[in-house]
């Protein structure tokens, strides 16, 4: 079994790959910090509890959170990954990267780009809908940049903490959060309208000029915890892939091995 791990600013989340390319996942809030014991004893319990008793043959990990990537490490390498791999531009990955610093960019972002050309093919663009809403855009196997934008929660809670009367509007996955049209006509609806209109958008623009500045049309392909709260007002052609970022870092790890 292989564990595939993202460690992310809002979640940190666990794919248990094993003989198939759908895994099981575990979701552990990132905040607060915890010991690396509790990360293992967390993987271990949810083994157990879903029978799960295959021998972890390896790991890898994605993360941007620089303070809890080797206490993960560990907590991988005690349940029986010896070599855990992290992952950043420097680990092979079948890229190259045409931008200035390869070295600053994400690895959740290479994980991303790695999955949707091998499933999608190329020219391709990922958006993902996190704390941060990143696109990223790949040709001809090279990762060719993209842009970094504040998440709809982000934005909604710097609303709250920068004014003085407007309410604290929580973004939650399900019926009811998306408002029905742009003109919103109370408060609440009015900033549910600005954050998730105003982001689909804003990444509409983007993907058009980049478009432009490539002379190509990219495949799009949505992931991240927002992800099933955007995708009704995007009206951009798209795939949806929840578990994109997992499935990338399986992919880079079976070409490090």
């Amino acid at each position: 079994m292989l564990l595939a791990i993202d460690i992310g600013n809002s979640s940190i989340n666990i794919g248990f790959f094993d003989r198939t390319d759908l895994p099981r996942t575990l979701k552990i809030p990132t905040h607060p910090k915890r010991p690396g014991g509790v990360y293992k004893n967390k993987i271990h319990d949810f083994l157990s509890k879903n029978h799960m008793e295959t021998a972890i043959r390896g790991a890898i990990i994605s993360s941007v959170v620089p303070d809890l990537t080797e206490k993960v490490c560990n907590a991988a390498r005690d349940l029986g990954a010896k070599h855990p791999f992290v992952v950043s531009a420097s680990l092979p990955a079948g890229l190259t990267y045409g931008v200035e610093k390869p070295e600053e960019i994400g690895s959740d972002r290479i994980a991303n780009i790695v999955a949707a050309s091998e499933l999608f093919g190329s020219p391709v663009l990922v958006v993902d809908f996190g704390t941060a809403t990143t696109i990223t855009a790949l040709k001809n196997r090279e990762f060719l940049g993209g842009a970094i934008l504040p998440g709809i929660e982000l934005m909604s809670n710097c609303l709250k903490k920068g004014t003085a009367k407007l309410p604290q509007v929580d973004l939650v996955p399900g019926d009811g959060q998306v408002p029905p049209h742009a003109m919103g006509k109370n408060t609440t609806m009015c900033i549910l309208s600005g954050i998730i209109y105003g982001t689909a958008g804003a990444v509409e623009r983007l993907i058009y000029e980049m478009e432009l500045g490539e002379s190509c049309r990219f495949k799009v392909v949505v992931t991240g915890g927002n992800s099933f709260i955007m995708r009704g007002v995007l009206s951009r052609d798209f795939s949806l892939d929840p578990d994109l970022t997992l499935k990338g870092l399986r992919l880079i790890h079976e070409r490090n091995i």
